[in-house]
C-alpha cells in the first residue's frame, strides 16, 4: 500500500526545492531577512519563511574561514581536530560541534532515505545555499576561555570557537517545517491527561525504536537526541537538528573512528533513557531539581532495573519502565559524570550491550 503522507511530502518537496533552486542569492538573504525568527543556539540560528505557499524552516549554520579554504569545501573531516568527546551533546555546556559540511551531508543523507521511501522519519532538506552573513556567538559560547575550560582545556576547542566567532558566511538549510518541538508538545499532551500522555509516549517510543535502528543501521549517529532536538506532527516523530552528527561514511580520523564504534549503542540507549525518564517524571510524580543529580530519579530507576515494581506507573507505562530500566540507568549515570564530572568518562559499553541484548 502506498504511503499517500509520503507522497504528499515528496511531492512538495520538488514544488519547494525548485522555487527555492530559482532564487538569486539576494533574494534568499533578502526572504531571510523579511522571515519571522524562531530562534537561535549554538547551532546556529533558525527563522520560519513562506515559499510560494508553503511554510519553510530556514536554518543559518555559520562557516568558518577554514571550512571555506580550497580543498576543504564539502569536507567531512574533522578540520579543527576538535576531541570526539566533544560529541556528547550537553545542553548547558554545549561543546563547539564539528563542521557545517558535517550537518549538510548528514541532512542530504537522512532526505534521500525519505525521497526512496525507505524512512519517514527526518525532515526533508529542499535546498541549501552558502550566503554571506553568520550568526552571532551565542551566549552559551560568549566565555571561550570557560567552555575551552570544561572540554578540558582543548586548545582545538578554543581554535574553534575563535573561528565561529569569526565567521563571515554560513550554509542555509532550507528544511521542511514540522510544527511541534517534541518536548513542548510531550507537554501540552502530559496536560490533557493521562490517558493523552500514555498514548503520546507510546507514539514517540514506537516511533524511536525503529528510526534510531534504521539511522544507525545507515551509518549515521546522532549524538544528540533531546527531545528538543526532535520533532513531530502529533502523528509521528521526526529526528531533526544533526549539529553533532556523524557517521563511519564521514572522512574519520583513526581515533574518531574507534569512538564511533566504541559508541554503536550510543543513540539507542540515549533514546530508551529519554522514554524512561519522561515516564517516571511525568506520569508517575518523581520529583527531580532544576540542576544536578536527580538522586531521586536515579533511585526510582535503579530500584526498577534491580526487581521492584514501578510505583505509581499505570499500564502501559510500568511495562516500558520494568523494560527499559536498566538502559536507562547506564545512560543517565553515564551522561550524569559526563555533564558534572568529567568529559572523558568511560563510556559503559558493555552495560549498555548486556541491556538491549536482554530486549531482543
Amino acid at each position: 500500500m502506498r504511503d499517500t503522507r509520503l507522497d504528499k511530502r515528496v511531492t512538495r518537496y520538488g514544488d519547494v526545492s525548485s522555487a527555492l533552486a530559482l532564487h538569486s542569492d539576494r533574494q534568499l538573504s533578502e526572504a531571510l531577512e523579511q522571515a519571522r525568527p524562531l530562534g537561535s543556539g549554538v547551532g546556529g540560528t533558525s527563522v520560519l519563511l513562506d515559499v510560494d505557499g508553503v511554510p519553510v524552516f530556514a536554518k543559518r549554520v555559520p562557516l568558518t574561514d577554514l571550512e571555506l579554504r580550497p580543498g576543504n569545501v564539502m569536507s567531512t573531516a574533522n578540520l579543527f581536530d576538535v576531541p570526539p568527546y566533544c560529541q556528547y551533546g550537553i545542553v548547558e555546556h554545549a561543546g563547539p560541534g564539528f563542521g557545517a559540511w558535517r550537518e549538510l551531508a548528514a541532512n542530504v543523507m537522512a532526505t534521500n532515505w525519505v525521497l526512496t521511501g525507505r524512512s519517514a522519519a527526518f525532515p526533508l532538506l529542499y535546498h541549501w545555499r552558502v550566503l554571506p552573513g553568520a550568526p552571532a556567538p551565542t551566549d552559551e559560547h560568549a566565555d571561550v576561555e570557560a567552555v575551552v575550560r570544561y572540554w578540558k582545556g582543548s586548545p582545538a576547542v578554543r581554535d574553534r570557537l575563535h573561528a565561529l566567532a569569526g565567521a563571515s558566511s554560513s550554509i542555509v538549510l532550507f528544511q521542511e517545517f514540522i510544527p511541534h518541538r517534541l518536548d513542548n508538545w510531550l507537554a501540552s499532551q502530559h496536560a490533557a491527561g493521562q490517558d493523552a500522555a500514555l498514548a503520546a509516549s507510546a507514539m514517540v517510543e514506537s516511533c524511536l525504536l525503529r528510526d534510531v535502528a534504521f539511522m544507525n543501521s545507515q551509518g549515521l549517529m546522532h549524538f544528540d537526541g533531546h527531545y528538543a532536538n526532535l520533532l513531530t506532527d502529533g502523528d509521528r516523530v521526526y529526528i531533526a537538528d544533526f549539529g553533532l552528527a556523524t557517521s563511519s561514511r564521514f572522512d574519520l580520523s583513526a581515533q574518531e573512528r574507534a569512538f564511533l564504534a566504541e559508541h554503536r549503542t550510543h543513540d539507542l540507549g540515549y533514546a530508551l533513557m529519554r522514554v524512561v525518564n519522561w515516564l517516571v517524571v511525568r506520569v508517575c510524580g518523581v520529583k527531580t531539581p532544576p540542576t544536578g543529580i536527580p538522586t531521586e530519579l536515579d533511585a526510582y530507576i535503579s530500584a526498577v532495573a534491580n526487581g521492584a515494581e514501578p510505583a505509581g506507573a499505570p499500564e502501559p507505562a510500568a511495562t516500558t519502565i520494568r523494560r527499559y530500566a536498566p538502559a536507562a540507568v547506564a545512560m543517565n549515570h553515564f551522561y550524569w559524570d559526563v555533564y558534572g564530572t568529567s568529559r572523558t568518562t568511560p563510556y559503559p559499553k558493555e552495560q549498555l550491550e548486556r541491556a538491549l541484548t536482554a530486549l531482543r
